[in-house]
């Protein structure tokens, strides 16, 4: 099994989310049916250009909610489990060092929540010491197989991933105007 993981935030919730798939095949090949999917939908050359490098989240929510959902339900239609874990900030002043430590103890959470034997895909934060101490600590976890940070550019499910995240977060936040999580809604799981 795999778990891709990403992280969100706003000015009440850091949320990390993990999304578990048989395989890395499994979500690329998800991956490009939804590309397939989408092909004939209206989205402007430069968006265009950019989103095929990458389906941000912060692009998808804001201008392509039929390309989200489309997304959305060819998650939904995985054989998948969301698992995500959410610190309420309560208007504290969060610093960077407090932000990984919380990081830290969300991913543990979530990867303890599984008994299945793992490997761990996580975004780059391309800050190697924080990367470094996320290996070693969840590398410490006896179902954890592997576990690596990776461009999210590059891994489909990490882009999955983000765009689930934000779903929780908009729902979190009462913000889902689109009814986003309403389609992943039997799959996710908060410890």
């Amino acid at each position: 099994m795999l778990l891709y993981v990403d992280e969100t935030e706003n000015d009440e919730y850091f949320i990390v989310t993990g999304f578990l798939v048989e395989s890395r095949e499994v979500a690329d090949r998800a991956f490009e049916s939804f590309k397939k999917d989408i092909k004939d939908m209206p989205i402007n050359k430069r968006d265009k250009s950019i989103l095929y490098t990458e389906f941000k989240s912060t692009i998808l929510d804001r201008r392509y909610s039929r390309i989200k959902r489309k997304m959305l339900e060819k998650i939904s239609s995985m054989d998948k489990s969301i698992i995500y874990s959410c610190y309420i900030k309560k208007g504290n002043y969060f610093t960077q060092t407090f932000k990984e430590e919380t990081y830290m103890t969300l991913l543990s959470k979530i990867v303890s929540s599984t008994e299945k034997e793992i490997s761990v895909i996580f975004d780059t934060f391309n800050k190697n010491d924080f990367e470094e101490e996320i290996i070693e600590r969840i590398s410490s976890y006896s179902h954890v197989q592997a576990i690596m940070a990776r461009d999210s550019q590059k891994e489909k499910g990490l882009q999955f991933v983000d765009n689930i995240c934000s779903v929780i977060r908009l729902n979190k936040s009462g913000n889902d105007e689109y009814g986003f999580y309403k389609i992943i809604e039997e799959a996710v799981k908060e410890v």
